[in-house]
């Protein structure tokens, strides 16, 4: 560029050079400043494009940096949405999971303790799901999902060791639908009971005052009052007869069916089977959904069979109503619970819904002949729907006695979060 800049502006200045040399009859003064001006733009223009930018080469995109100058990463990734991508561009993979962390402050009627612990009813864990759709009507589908708990409340009582950390399995299983016939699952996943004791619309369920009682403070033994010996925990004196929870199994799911009802069967890994029913609908401005399961245990140890269910109610004005109940064969005794729940979700702040809930249970002979076991608590939970997490308190009472003997009450404060991703 410098070289051709020099050999136009020699041949401009030559011909300015004659200009001036003419005899002062063949050119006026106007003539010449006008010639002047002319060698000046032009030595502009040339100087303008001297700094301009190489010109790309060939086959370059327009606008596009040379290759030796481009960045290793563009700026703007750092700005783009994190996309999860499958590996088989015919599946949309989709990853969640959720932390749900939790502090406990407990009372055993004759110590009390600290512990921090990850809620076992919303514990921590990670999920793969991938889709792929044949047709307007097939579509298939994966679930990989682990549940990464460090000190379940479920298990660490007083002085347990609080740095457990296990990774255990929930589902590792696939999926084919049809909308016509419905849906076929095999692997690891829920059974077609799982989750019938706990069917909620108060908004509390997944994180406080759940059917499941042993979930919050679980580890936590109940002591004797005279002798002061550690009981039974309260996880083992405690049970919602939640169907066969999940297994390795064949499961089948009908289609929906007279406006909202649901069948499901299962066949598990060691010959267990179960079948439920459930209904999800709308009546007016008032949710109902509701289970009711059946359970046979077969040859494996634990119970012979049993039969549980679940409802809820939300009316439209946010108060709702839930109640649960079953009861299991245990051979040479039958063990029966009873469960209800009062609450109301109201949305009182702009940052998301508030929940409020009362719960109370009751069981009777479970954990030995004649045991009789009781909780009950008052809770919150409020949602923040900007961080997609939910924070909760909660306060909850447990007692119980065997003919053999009575135990101390055992009682604390639940607080803590869960934050979904």
């Amino acid at each position: 560029m410098n070289i051709v800049r020099s050999k136009v502006a020699a041949l401009l200045t030559g011909a300015a050079l004659a200009a001036f040399t003419l005899p002062a009859s063949a050119q006026s003064a106007s003539e010449v400043d006008a010639l002047r001006a002319q060698v000046k733009e032009l030595l502009t223009r040339i100087e303008k494009l001297e700094k301009a930018p190489a010109a790309p080469v060939a086959g370059a995109a327009a606008g596009a940096p040379n290759k030796a100058d481009a960045p290793l990463v563009a700026a703007d990734v750092f700005k783009a949405p994190q996309v999860a991508q499958s590996g088989n561009n015919k599946v949309k993979l989709t990853v969640s999971g959720q932390i749900g962390r939790a502090v406990i402050v407990a009372d055993d009627g004759f110590d009390s303790d600290a512990i921090h612990g990850d809620n076992a009813t919303a514990s921590s864990r990670i999920r793969l799901a991938g889709q792929a759709k044949l047709d307007d009507n097939w579509t298939a589908g994966t679930d990989i999902e682990f549940e990464t708990s460090s000190a379940s409340t479920r298990n660490t009582g007083f002085g347990t060791d609080s740095g457990a950390f296990s990774i255990n399995e929930r589902k590792v299983e696939f999926w084919v639908q049809h909308k016509s016939f419905g849906r076929l699952w095999v692997g690891q996943g829920d059974t077609a009971t799982n989750q019938t004791s706990e069917v909620d619309l108060s908004g509390t369920s997944t994180l406080i005052s759940h059917s499941d009682i042993g979930a919050t403070f679980g580890g936590i033994a109940f002591r004797n009052k005279a002798t002061r010996a550690a009981g039974v925990t309260v996880n083992n004196a405690f049970n919602n007869f939640d169907g066969l929870h999940r297994e390795d199994r064949v499961r089948y799911d009908t289609p929906t069916f007279g406006g909202g009802f649901v069948g499901s069967a299962s066949f598990t890994e060691g010959g267990a089977t179960d079948g439920a029913i459930r209904y999800n609908s709308k009546i007016g401005d008032t949710e109902i959904a509701a289970a009711i399961a059946y359970a046979d245990n077969d040859s494996r140890t634990g119970f012979d069979t049993q039969t549980n269910g679940s409802v809820s109610v939300k009316f439209a004005n946010g108060f709702n109503v839930t109640a649960a109940a079953g009861t299991r064969d245990l051979g040479p005794r039958n063990s029966d619970f009873w469960y209800g729940k009062l609450g109301y979700i109201a949305k009182l702040t702009s940052v998301g819904n508030s929940a409020f809930v009362v719960d109370y249970f009751t069981q009777e002979d479970f954990a030995a002949v004649g045991a009789d076991a009781k909780a009950w608590s008052v809770g919150y939970v409020q949602t923040v729907d900007a961080f997609a997490s939910d924070f909760y308190v909660s306060f909850r009472n447990h007692s119980y006695d065997t003919p053999a003997a009575d135990f101390k009450d055992v009682y604390g404060v639940i607080t803590g979060a869960r934050v979904r991703f």
